[in-house]
């Protein structure tokens, strides 16, 4: 997790198949109040009534569904003392900080605001993208599952999913492209720019961008950013994509081009890429293989 791990909270995938969109939100409302080490929180129902814009009941419903659900929330209720000479209760939370499985939310997706819509439609609205970036291909914010298999895998219709994705596309939150949805929001975990290295120079993003549109294009897993390992692609590829357009040596354009390369020395990627060293190996060495025939060239 980030230095300024605080600002961040980690919501177990899983979930996204057992609670719908504002169960999901109000949860996740909830991690933002516990501590960040070890998920402890004395946070009022009201509080996160408040938060969410529904009333205490139905937050309570909410929290009590994640805890009889899965492991992932207990609750307990307490006793404080008195108030009027009657005993005063009030729950406490625990939640489990997974290790594995998990997306990663900044803080600031709580906060961001959305001109137009209640509270509890911002709630909603928020609680359903949170469910969408559950299903993503890891490290990335794209998923390349139709709306009806999105249905399979989250808590919610299928007309639901058409009815909150057709506004979500209105607000420019997701784009439909090439088959798949894009969540265009910068709150979320490695394949966002705000999670690169401070300082990590612009051409090191668009490396990696490159490689990891061509694994998503691939459907294979995006490997973690590497510092080290952009920089030794960089080396051999000085210019970013965008640079490239305005070239017009077409051949001079293909051999700096980290997609264009890509596609003629990978054209069929492996299952499992565990990290970016492969790609070290495959855009810096000078043979180009192909994986059905095994042969070799070379670039000149």
């Amino acid at each position: 997790m980030p230095d300024n791990s605080e600002n961040y909270r980690v919501f177990p995938i899983d979930l996204a198949s057992k609670l719908n969109n504002k169960e999901a939100m109000t949860y996740l409302q909830l991690l933002f109040k516990s501590d960040f080490q070890t998920g402890e929180s004395n946070v009022l129902l009201e509080t996160l009534s408040e938060l969410s814009g529904y009333d205490s009941e139905t937050v309570s419903s909410h929290l009590h569904k994640v805890a009889d659900e899965s492991d992932c929330l207990k609750i307990e209720r307490k006793y404080i003392g008195k108030d009027s000479g009657r005993p005063k209760t009030k729950n406490f939370y625990t939640v489990r900080i997974p290790t594995m499985n998990f997306i990663m939310v900044d803080k600031e997706f709580l906060d961001f605001d959305i001109d137009g819509l209640s509270k509890k439609s911002k709630h909603d609205l928020k609680g359903f993208i949170l469910l969408i970036k559950c299903v993503c291909l890891n490290n990335t914010n794209i998923t390349k599952y139709s709306l009806r298999q999105i249905a399979e895998k989250i808590g919610l219709s299928y007309s639901t999913i058409q009815n909150y994705m057709t506004k979500c596309i209105e607000l420019g939150y997701i784009e439909r492209e090439n088959g798949y949805s894009r969540i265009n929001l910068p709150y979320f975990d490695k394949g966002n720019d705000k999670h690169f290295p401070t300082g990590t120079p612009d051409l090191y993003k668009d490396i990696y961008r490159s490689i990891s549109n061509y694994c998503i294009r691939k459907n294979r897993v995006v490997p973690p950013y590497n510092n080290d390992c952009i920089s030794r692609i960089a080396v051999k590829y000085p210019y970013k994509e965008s640079d490239l357009t305005d070239i017009e040596d077409t051949v001079l354009a293909e051999q700096y081009s980290i997609t264009r390369q890509l596609e003629i020395r990978v054209p069929n990627l492996p299952d499992k890429i565990d990290n970016l060293h492969y790609f070290v190996k495959v855009l810096t060495n000078d043979m180009v293989r192909n994986n059905d025939k095994l042969e070799v060239s070379y670039i000149m």
